[in-house]
């Protein structure tokens, strides 16, 4: 008999521990709802899930930035001021749009001139990887100028024009800074401000 009762207390013991471990009660609590830790694992994991979904979600957002020049050459001086607004549609896209302003003069013994261009630009990019930037942008410039011969009857001429420009880039990014070569596929030689269709194009990212 008194091995049936210690039968019987170690069979209560090893219940009420078995019982212990599958559930937690807490009393005076209408509102406990039992979860085995089972539930509670899947219940961790579901949340955590969730925040990761939450963490790596990409958000479109605004930057600045632009191009900047400032160049002497053969008694001449050219200066580049372009200010561009980027609207990041994803890591691999972007588009935007911004001002051109370029201020060009030269003078010498026969002739001088100056010539102020101004006007705006839009730009679509695309970044297969991180640091490789493919772009297509339209520029239109308005050109003002006079050129003046200094000998004989020292002529003036005033000229004014409208000029478009298509421009195919590839450029190397790294941090918020980006440099490479653009192509412009409508390049004229006697309205384009720039000397050639080739031109190099740093970019500034803020």
């Amino acid at each position: 008999m008194l091995q049936r009762l210690y039968f019987s207390i170690f069979f209560s013991i090893s219940f009420l521990v078995a019982s212990g471990q599958e559930k937690k009660v807490i009393e005076n609590n209408a509102d406990y709802q039992f979860q085995s830790e089972k539930n509670q694992t899947t219940q961790t994991q579901t949340q955590t899930q969730t925040r990761t979904k939450k963490t790596y979600q990409y958000q479109p957002s605004w930057s600045f930035g632009g191009n900047i020049g400032l160049s002497f050459w053969n008694n001449g001086t050219d200066i580049l001021i372009a200010p561009k607004a980027y609207y990041n549609v994803s890591p691999q896209f972007l588009a935007g749009f911004g001002l051109t302003y370029i201020y060009s003069s030269q003078e010498d013994d026969f002739a001088k001139y100056s010539q102020n261009s101004f006007g705006p630009s839009v730009m679509g990019a695309f970044r297969p990887v991180p640091f490789l930037q493919l772009s297509a942008e339209y520029e239109g410039l308005q050109t003002n100028g006079d050129s003046t011969i200094k000998f004989g009857d020292r002529e003036k001429n005033s000229y004014s024009y409208w000029n478009n420009a298509l421009y195919l880039g590839a450029s190397f990014v790294s941090r918020n800074v980006s440099f490479g070569v653009r192509y412009d596929v409508l390049y004229d030689s006697t309205r384009s401000v720039y000397s050639s269709a080739w031109s190099p194009v740093i970019g500034f990212y803020f």
